[in-house]
C-alpha cells in the first residue's frame, strides 16, 4: 500500500463526493500516471507538461463519460471515478486512455511505463491506493467467450460441479451444464461482468428446457437448478471485485421469493456473505405477468441487501416492461438465444425493445447473441452491454440431490 497525498486546492468537493458514494467499494476510484514521460522527458518537461495534459484531457473526454469524474492531483496524475464501469472493466478503460498518450508521446505503451493504483480509503485529504498490474487489467479485454476467466478456476473444481443431473418431480432425468460468459460494456469494450448459462436438458433425449418453459417444471425441479448454478457460479465469484468482474447468477424468482432459497444464495459452499454481497448478481429469469407486484418489489428488496445488484430478464414481446413496472433493478437483460430471427428482423427486433427498456435500469443487457457482429448492431439499437452465447464445457456427470 502506498498513500498519495492530496494537494490541489480544489480538491475537498471531489473527494466529499466520493467518500460519500459506493464506487471505492466497487473498484471505481483509480489513479493513472504520466510519470514515465515525465522521467523520459528530463529537462524538457516543463516545456512539454502542458501538451501531455491537454492531450491526456482530449483522452478523458473521448473514453469517459459526463457521469464519470477526473480531477488532476499534479503534474503527473490523474484521479478517475467512474460510474459507468465498475472494478477491472474501470479501470481498463482508465488503462486505455493511458497507453494512448504514451504511445502518442513515447512512441510506445510499455507495461512498465503504465502506472495505475486504486484508491481503496480516502482519510482527510490523502487516497490510500495501490499498485495494480497492468497485465490482470488487460484481461478484461480480452474477447474470447470463456476465456480469460474460465481458465482461473481449476477443472477439477469444475468438474465437480459441470454438470450435475438429478431426477425431476415427473420421474425424469435432468442434466443441468453451465458455461461462463463474458458480458461486454458496448461503450468501452471490455468484460465488465461475467455471467453463468445452465442449459437444462432431458438426459435420455438430449432435449434442451428453453428458460421460456421453466414455468411448467415444479418448485423443487427449480431449485435443484438454481442449487446448482449457485455452485457452479460460486467457483467464478471474485475474492476482490475490484480486481475482477463480478458474476450474474440466473436464479428462478419463485426459488429466491422464499426464505430457504434466499438462505441457499448466502451459503454459496466456499464464498463468504461478503464475496457474495461484493460480487455477485442476481438475474431473475421468470418474471412475467403473473408475478405480484408488490411482492416482486419486496424480494428484490431483500436480495439486493445481500448481492451487489438484482437484473430482471425481459420476456421478448411488446410489452415487456410490464411484469417489472415500479420495481427498481440493477440491470434488465433480454436473451436472443433462442428467437431464431434473421439477421434483418433480429436487427429491428433489438431495436424495439431497446427502446422500450431505455432510461428503465442503468444496465441494458443483450445475451445470448450468436456472432460478434451481433454485438455492434446491440451497440447501435441502444444496450448498454451484450454478451456472446457460450457453449457448456461439460466433461462429467455429478448427481445433485
Amino acid at each position: 500500500m502506498t498513500v498519495t497525498r492530496i494537494t490541489a486546492t480544489d480538491a475537498a468537493a471531489v473527494l466529499e463526493r466520493l467518500a460519500t458514494s459506493d464506487r471505492l467499494e466497487r473498484g471505481a476510484v483509480f489513479i493513472i500516471s504520466v510519470e514515465a514521460i515525465k522521467e523520459r522527458s528530463g529537462d524538457r518537461w516543463s516545456r512539454k507538461v502542458d501538451d501531455v495534459w491537454g492531450y491526456l484531457g482530449r483522452k478523458l473526454n473521448e473514453y469517459l463519460s459526463y457521469q464519470d469524474v477526473h480531477h488532476r492531483l499534479n503534474d503527473t496524475d490523474v484521479l478517475i471515478a467512474m460510474t459507468t464501469e465498475d472494478g477491472v472493466a474501470a479501470q481498463a478503460v482508465g488503462m486505455k486512455v493511458l497507453e494512448d498518450v504514451l504511445e502518442f508521446f513515447l512512441g510506445a505503451a510499455e507495461r512498465r511505463d503504465i502506472r495505475i493504483r486504486a484508491v481503496s480509503r480516502i482519510e482527510g485529504d490523502e487516497l490510500v491506493c495501490a499498485d495494480l498490474d497492468p497485465d490482470t487489467i488487460a484481461t478484461a479485454r480480452e474477447k474470447e467467450a470463456e476465456a480469460p476467466y474460465h481458465r482461473q478456476v481449476s477443472p477439477e473444481a469444475e468438474r465437480a460441479h459441470n454438470p450435475v443431473s438429478f431426477v425431476a418431480s415427473n420421474g425424469q432425468q435432468l442434466e443441468v451444464a453451465f458455461a461462463l460468459e463474458h458480458v461486454v460494456s458496448l461503450r468501452h469494450g471490455v468484460t465488465a461482468v461475467l455471467r453463468v448459462e445452465p442449459t437444462v436438458t432431458f438426459s435420455a433425449t438430449g432435449e434442451t428446457i428453453p428458460t421460456r418453459r421453466f414455468h411448467r417444471l415444479s418448485d423443487g425441479d427449480l431449485a435443484a437448478i438454481d442449487r446448482a448454478t449457485l455452485a457452479f457460479g460460486g467457483l467464478f465469484i471474485p475474492e476482490d471485485a475490484r480486481t475482477r468482474p463480478p458474476v450474474i447468477l440466473p436464479a428462478s424468482f419463485r426459488t429466491l421469493g422464499g426464505r430457504k432459497g434466499r438462505a441457499s444464495l448466502i451459503a454459496i459452499e466456499g464464498v463468504t456473505p461478503e464475496r457474495i454481497r461484493q460480487g455477485a448478481m442476481i438475474e431473475f429469469v421468470d418474471i412475467d405477468r403473473g408475478t405480484p407486484s408488490g411482492r416482486l418489489v419486496e424480494v428484490v428488496s431483500l436480495v439486493g441487501r445481500v448481492t451487489r445488484g438484482v437484473l430482471a430478464r425481459l420476456q421478448p414481446v411488446g410489452n415487456a416492461l410490464d411484469p417489472v413496472q415500479g420495481t427498481r433493478f440493477n440491470g434488465l437483460t433480454l436473451d436472443f438465444a433462442d428467437l431464431g430471427l434473421p439477421h434483418a428482423r433480429l436487427e429491428a427486433f433489438m431495436r424495439a425493445m431497446a427502446h422500450q427498456m431505455r432510461g428503465k435500469a442503468p444496465a441494458l443487457i443483450a445475451q445470448g447473441l450468436g456472432e460478434r457482429m451481433h454485438l455492434d448492431m446491440a451497440d447501435d439499437a441502444g444496450f448498454t452491454h451484450a454478451g456472446i452465447r457460450a457453449v457448456p464445457n461439460t466433461v462429467t456427470r455429478k448427481a445433485v440431490a
